[in-house]
């Protein structure tokens, strides 16, 4: 379909804008880890913050459709790290952020235009709910899962202080406790503050983009190319298709709400996986090289998952 190379292309664009500067010598690898740590430290947390505060949360969980979605998510998830660890020897770093790239979703900049030029209007509501916890699930998991391992040569007595103050001082997660907490007691956000985070938030897409493909030149668009291509595999076939299976034989949910579901479930690996990888210093050829062929290939699977959902 027209709309998804629309969409599609354009990231193509931002991401070969950077890797051409930096292969030609505009951009050097200072540059490049300067501009991830603005956007990890910076952006990323003001705009988790300013989103969940000012996120509609549902007063009753519907467990059927995040149960549709989540298990098939979380078990993408921790079947990646299995994979990871098993058939290609990975350290835990590694695994957990092959477990990231399986389950989080582009859902932000590939989805949502998707889905709304897709269903109209309609499938706001069922798509927000999945995104109002969408960052809160795996931010958190794979945050304090990297603290794990970046801590754990610590004594065992010393690790849960050390883990918890590690935590602590983590702007991602920090972010998203303030918001919530701001949400859950109706608190409003100052003016100017949100202003400021409405402004800031505008630099996710193009920032994390442009240090993606500066981040090609270093490990290629083919580093760890068969992991990756089981990681794409997992993120384009089987977590929709487990989606699907969940949302018609275990869960009973709306077909609309199912082709959302399915189709966010669908989208390429999130450039948080790269975002991850690099503060972590832990599975960066893998994210890079998942995320570019994930992005190229889901112009072909979304056609087709598209087609096969009989949408017109």
């Amino acid at each position: 379909m027209e709309i998804v190379f629309d969409i599609v292309l354009p990231i193509f664009g931002v991401v070969m804008i950077g890797y051409g500067a930096t292969r030609f010598g505009l951009f050097d690898s200072a540059s490049e880890k300067g501009l991830a740590t603005f956007v990890f430290n910076f952006v990323i947390p003001l705009f988790l913050f300013r989103s969940l505060a000012n996120a509609d949360l549902p007063s009753q969980i519907p467990w059927g459709f995040f149960g549709t979605y989540y298990i098939a998510a979380l078990g993408c998830y921790f079947t990646g790290m299995v994979v990871a660890r098993v058939i290609f020897k990975r350290n835990f770093g590694g695994q957990v952020i092959t477990g990231f790239g399986n389950a989080f979703s582009n859902n932000v900049l590939l989805g949502l235009p998707l889905i709304l030029t897709t269903f109209g209007e309609k499938a706001t509501f069922p798509f927000f709910l999945i995104l109002s916890i969408h960052g809160l699930v795996f931010f958190t998991l794979t945050t304090f899962l990297l603290e794990y391992d970046r801590n754990r040569d610590t004594s065992i007595a010393n690790l849960p202080r050390q883990i918890g103050t590690s935590i602590l001082k983590n702007p991602i997660l920090m972010s998203i406790f303030i918001g919530l907490a701001f949400n859950l007691t109706n608190v409003t956000i100052p003016g100017p503050i949100d202003d400021i985070a409405a402004l800031m938030q505008k630099a996710i897409t193009p920032c994390s983009l442009f240090a993606l493909g500066a981040s090609l030149t270093k490990y290629g668009f083919a580093g760890r190319l068969s992991q990756s291509l089981v990681m794409v595999s997992f993120k384009l076939i089987i977590m929709p298709a487990m989606v699907f299976f969940l949302g018609t034989q275990v869960f009973d949910i709306s077909r609309l709400w199912l082709m959302v579901a399915v189709l966010m479930a669908a989208q390429p690996s999130g450039v948080m996986a790269y975002m991850f990888a690099s503060k972590y210093k832990a599975g960066e050829a893998i994210a890079t090289t998942s995320i570019f062929l994930s992005t190229g290939l889901s112009l072909i699977s979304l056609s087709v998952i598209l087609y096969l959902l009989d949408v017109r």
